[in-house]
């Protein structure tokens, strides 16, 4: 028992933030401290949206509903957070190697590790379940077997989407020792969950009115729908001690399955994974001598498909880009009431003259916003001095990046002109001057992050999530596309309110990116060969 304890202890330590937070410093303050405000201001966040929620539902008697649907949303993102987690916590686990080789058994490894991913999925579920517990217990009276149904209920609500998640886990492993794309799940899980949050932020008070207006038919079926969701109501409402305890048995049964039928393909599946990933790091700098740029551009696509995380964060902008043109194509007066609520008293006539602006500002936005390259030297890591070794020009290598991040964003982007050129009749000129900011924009775009990466690389991150979502690099990026973004938008409300042309604003766009981009490639040109060899790992 205490060689079991001392390997939870040791297995613990590492890959268990919620929040990946590292300094060069590794400051013990700064790693706990910084974890703990994030959590403090999310749980205030969802504080806030479940008061708004659950006082409608008071006002008729049904409280306890806003239980319901928390122990469902949690489901989902608790689900989504483990497909994406099992990778890490499961099936590439750096200490595998230790572990095999010391006197425990296998069936202990094992436990190990999904105890492990119980205890990570257990403080994700609460985080998002704690506010909601405790803006019941503000709003409405409880008694103590609130309290008790509410801590089995944090210990027990993540069994169910960890059982799914790694069954689902073990699925995208086994078909990624086979096929190639094995991200394309989890890309698309998380894409989607990422857009319907969006939808909900936006449209969240609505929604808590349509909630409260249809409570009982709505809880009827999340609890008909998830069992626990029900239990959790039923529990508060009417507490049986009965009902607890058969639930707890249930979710403590599920977690013996889950180890049984781990135990007969786990192995297997992660030494396959684990060969794989050998074989494609053995292969990652094979580039062939009469096609180097090529190669080095096919490199990086690669890459990129092969980095969830980096898919997801460059799709979101994108793929919100084609969402919005194809709102505004379907739902014009909805999208004018929209521009109105920010201060603008546009008329329809007036929106529909300035449509390629509009579009011009979009564009500017979903690239400003999508900065690739400020991750691609940084996703180098310690293989950056293979790179260096290469017989290949440094500039060549720098530029490889750019172009093979102007080719998963150009052409989405131009899907999204089409759709507007179509509905919108654009004429010839207002269609060269758009696909030509098109280009030059999301040129820019890459350029300043292939620049900020160079300047802040982050070569000794523990994970590809530090580097994309949380690096000094792709901070700068954003924050100087923000500020492009803001100076953007304040010219062309500008030049609307003054009736300038579409085709001097359009021109006027393209000639000050222009001189950004030409500054740009000569700063890089300049600047960039210095900080490429100046990055030592």
């Amino acid at each position: 028992m205490k060689k079991i304890l001392s390997l939870l202890k040791t297995c613990m330590s590492n890959n268990m933030s919620l929040f990946r937070v590292k300094n060069k410093n590794n400051s013990k303050t700064y790693k706990h401290i910084l974890p703990i405000i994030l959590f403090v201001f999310v749980f205030f966040a969802i504080y806030y949206y479940a008061d708004i929620i659950i006082k409608p539902l008071i006002k008729i008697n049904v409280g306890y509903i806003i239980l319901s649907l928390i122990a469902i949303i949690t489901f989902f993102l608790t689900l989504v957070e483990g497909i994406y987690k099992s990778s890490s916590l499961l099936f590439n686990c750096t200490d595998d190697n230790l572990l095999l080789s010391l006197p425990i058994k296998r069936h202990t490894v094992l436990f190990i590790r999904i105890f492990k991913f119980y205890v990570f999925e257990l403080l994700y579920n609460a985080m998002f379940l704690l506010p909601v517990i405790v803006s019941y217990t503000v709003n409405v009276k409880v008694g103590y077997e609130y309290y008790i149904t509410s801590l089995f209920m944090i210990l027990l609500l993540p069994i169910i989407p960890i059982f799914i998640s790694c069954v689902i886990g073990v699925f995208i492993s086994f078909v990624s020792t086979r096929f190639k794309l094995k991200n394309i799940a989890q890309i698309f899980i998380t894409t989607i969950f990422l857009l319907v949050m969006l939808y909900l932020s936006y449209n969240l008070e609505s929604i808590a009115k349509n909630i409260a207006s249809n409570a009982t038919s709505i809880n009827d079926f999340i609890t008909k729908m998830y069992y626990p969701a029900g239990v959790y109501s039923k529990l508060v409402t009417n507490f049986n001690l009965s009902d607890l305890l058969v639930f707890i048995i249930i979710n403590i049964l599920l977690f013996i399955i889950l180890i049984l039928l781990f135990s007969k393909v786990y192995f297997k599946i992660n030494s396959k994974v684990k060969e794989i990933k050998v074989n494609k790091h053995s292969k990652n700098y094979i580039v062939r001598a009469n096609s180097q740029f090529l190669s080095l551009v096919k490199k990086e696509l690669k890459r990129f498909t092969n980095t969830p995380v980096f898919v997801i964060n460059a799709a979101f902008g994108l793929v919100l880009f084609l969402i919005v043109c194809v709102f505004i194509v379907i739902k014009s007066d909805t999208f004018l009431n929209f521009i109105n609520q920010y201060g603008l008293s546009l008329k329809k006539n007036i929106i529909t003259e300035y449509i390629p602006v509009i579009l011009f500002a979009l564009i500017s936005f979903s690239s400003l916003m999508t900065s690739i390259t400020s991750s691609m030297i940084s996703l180098e890591g310690k293989s950056f001095n293979i790179l260096k070794s290469l017989p290949i020009k440094p500039f060549k290598i720098i530029f490889s990046k750019v172009i093979a991040a102007l080719i998963i964003m150009i052409p989405v982007i131009l899907i999204g002109d089409s759709i507007m050129f179509i509905k919108f009749k654009f004429n010839f000129f207002s269609i060269i001057m758009i696909i030509s900011l098109s280009i030059i924009i999301p040129l820019v775009s890459e350029l300043i992050g292939i620049i900020v990466n160079l300047k802040y690389p982050k070569m000794n991150a523990e994970s590809d999530t530090e580097i994309v979502k949380q690096s000094i690099s792709s901070f700068i990026s954003v924050l100087i596309g923000i500020v492009l973004i803001g100076i953007n938008i304040f010219v062309i409300i500008k030049c609307i309110e003054y009736s300038i042309s579409n085709y001097i604003i359009l021109f006027g766009g393209i000639i000050v990116y222009i001189i950004i981009l030409i500054s740009l490639l000569i700063y890089l040109y300049r600047r960039g060969i210095k900080y490429f060899y100046n990055i030592s790992v």
